[in-house]
């Protein structure tokens, strides 16, 4: 009568998981006065509304998400990362005719590579959350930077169809309305 022992295997992984995403889009920005003016404009109205330069970019980063600027191109790029340290344990027993011979040896080979399998899964599905967080993270900021945006953008046309209107001829009268964005101006050529 032969007798079966137990296999038991254990495996603990420690990993650093990592998760990021990104948007960019393009500012519509008019060119009333040549680009370097206007990206000089915009650079100017960007550092007040926060960023800071590097180089001919701009940056701006609040909870996580940054927001990258380049004035030349106008090319806007939003970006949020994330990594956690995330600790996984499992276990696995099965059924062998021996306790150290060549059956158990392969039961245990067996339980290991199916261990890590699932525990490649669980590390999978934590990054997957994490993925999902971030995105979550840069959509929610999504909407409060393009109305920001809007308005920077907004502020440099306006300071440009001023410096134009000057350029052109004498300004007789200008009425500005912030709230509605609308710009009146008289020019005497």
């Amino acid at each position: 009568m032969s007798r079966s022992y137990r296999v038991s295997v254990r495996e603990c992984v420690n990993k650093v998981i990592k998760a990021e995403d990104s948007i960019s889009t393009e500012l519509e920005i008019l060119e009333i006065l040549p680009k370097e003016q206007m990206s000089q404009l915009l650079a100017d109205e960007l550092e007040k509304d926060g960023f800071r330069r590097d180089s001919n970019l701009l940056v701006k980063e609040e909870d996580g998400v940054v927001v990258t600027v380049d004035t030349e191109t106008g090319k806007v790029t939003v970006s949020s990362e994330a990594a956690e340290t995330t600790k996984i344990e499992g276990e696995r027993h099965g059924r062998a005719y021996d306790d150290i011979g060549p059956h158990a040896s392969q039961i245990r080979e067996g339980l290991r590579q199916e261990l890590q399998k699932d525990l490649e899964r669980k590390v999978e599905k934590k990054t997957s959350e994490l993925q999902g967080k971030v995105t979550d993270k840069l959509e929610g900021k999504l909407g409060d930077l393009r109305q920001d945006l809007d308005k920077v953008v907004n502020r440099v046309t306006a300071e440009a169809l001023k410096r134009k209107a000057a350029s052109m001829g004498q300004i007789k009268e200008m009425t500005e309305d912030p709230q509605s964005g609308s710009l009146t101006i008289v020019v005497e050529v």
